[in-house]
């Protein structure tokens, strides 16, 4: 039963992402707006930042106090007509008395590279991580392509949220995978995920994959922080991610794959 690190595969990602930069001589720049209060949600931004301008993009944090949610609109809209900056993103969540979604539809699509907009040319960085996850899993299984290791396997997904679940769902179907569902009011989930050959948890819910609901030598991708009992897991699954290092490094080094794609286009 193998762990599958999320930090190595980033690792190998970005050392790909700085070099094709440094060949096509790009300049991405990437811009951060942060309203919430939330210690995470700024460790997580911290590591965006860091990650970025480790390859050579330029990413600049943009905060926002509860009471400047016009100021958080007009700098979006500047931001749009920048012609330096290739990708725009707006920490999730913000501030419970605001919108969230008002002020991700004010992104111009072609610049939002966390792919949460219906019409943005990019898929959505948490569901290009469980991809990339998927991908390690299939060259650990001696599979060359990910369609290739999935084709025939259950795949159920539990949560279907608007940040990982909803646009992992969407990146599959679109791969042509059909997708089993686990949401709230979802009947008999256990006997649903039991049946699952892979697993894709994307809750927040604590431990809600454990022995009680994990066929044997499944597959396990953990999104959501904490979903994975890691004791059990590790005991019945046959390769797994860790809750830690697991799918995070991933979505930052998938977003960045967005920066450089839109900064790309723009030369």
């Amino acid at each position: 039963m193998t762990k599958v690190s999320g930090k190595d595969v980033a690792e190998a990602i970005l050392k790909k992402l700085e070099k094709e930069i440094q060949k096509n001589n790009l300049h991405p720049s990437l811009a951060i707006i942060l309203a919430n209060n939330n210690p995470s949600s700024r460790i997580y931004v911290n590591n965006k930042i860091k990650a970025a301008k480790r390859i050579g993009i330029d990413a600049k944090l943009y905060e926002f106090s509860e009471n400047e949610s016009e100021e958080c609109l007009e700098t979006i809209q500047g931001l749009n007509s920048d012609q330096k900056i290739n990708g725009i993103i707006v920490q999730y969540p913000v501030y419970n008395t605001w919108n969230f979604d008002e002020f991700e539809n004010s992104i111009f699509p072609q610049k939002d590279v966390d792919g949460f907009l219906e019409n943005s040319p990019y898929s959505g960085a948490t569901a290009l991580a469980v991809w990339e996850m998927l991908t390690a899993f299939t060259y650990i299984e001696g599979f060359r392509k990910t369609e290739d290791f999935l084709k025939g396997k259950k795949i159920v997904l539990i949560g279907k949220g608007k940040a990982a679940g909803g646009p992992t769902f969407k990146l599959l179907e679109k791969k042509g995978f059909k997708v089993n569902v686990v949401e709230k009011d979802t009947e008999n989930p256990t006997q649903i995920i039991k049946k699952g050959d892979v697993i894709i948890s994307a809750t927040g819910v604590k431990n809600i994959v454990n022995k009680n609901n994990l066929k044997k030598d499944s597959f396990v991708v953990g999104v959501g922080f904490g979903d994975l009992n890691e004791e059990e897991v590790s005991k019945i699954a046959r390769l797994y991610n860790p809750n830690i290092g697991g799918i995070g490094p991933l979505t930052i080094v998938s977003l960045l794959k967005n920066v450089v794609e839109s900064a790309k286009k723009a030369n």
